[in-house]
């Protein structure tokens, strides 16, 4: 399975679309998870005209105002959605994925950058990894951490 995540500050551009849609492309891309996309509404089309094929199924959490917006797309004809569930600040499904049909688990996660706001997305995220299939999770990111000031 290969992954790729991006923070893409507004998806609203043809020309970023297009750029996106490319690398897909290029690097047959199966799963791709996006951040702040500040999207309010995403449609078959967009994420038609992003994968590049109608051969995707999506997950979607609107953005709040001019800040956020998470979209995770996956290659169709590779994975089942098995459920889908979010919380303030991530977007996660369980796939089957391949031939094999392994359960995993992906989460597409933009932090604020309000430290209590992080605090409570950790608090969600573990409660998510207690409740759910322990087998195969991965956490993509905008975490919007900042190691040191300088």
């Amino acid at each position: 399975m290969i992954i790729s995540t991006f923070n893409v500050w507004g998806l609203g551009g043809r020309v970023k679309k297009n750029k996106i849609c490319e690398l897909v492309r290029r690097n047959n891309i199966d799963f791709l998870a996006l951040q702040e996309t500040k999207m309010v509404e995403v449609t078959p089309s967009l994420c038609f005209s992003i994968w590049g094929n109608d051969d995707c199924d999506w997950v979607f959490r609107a953005s709040e105002g001019s800040s956020g917006g998470i979209l995770s797309i996956w290659r169709k004809s590779c994975a089942t959605l098995v459920d889908s569930f979010c919380g303030d600040g991530y977007v996660g499904v369980i796939l089957d994925w391949g031939v094999e049909k392994t359960r995993c688990v992906v989460i597409n996660v933009y932090s604020k950058c309000d430290l209590l706001a992080k605090r409570r997305l950790w608090e969600s995220l573990i409660g998510e990894r207690q409740n759910r299939d322990r087998r195969v999770w991965c956490v993509l990111q905008d975490f919007n951490v900042v190691r040191r000031r300088d």
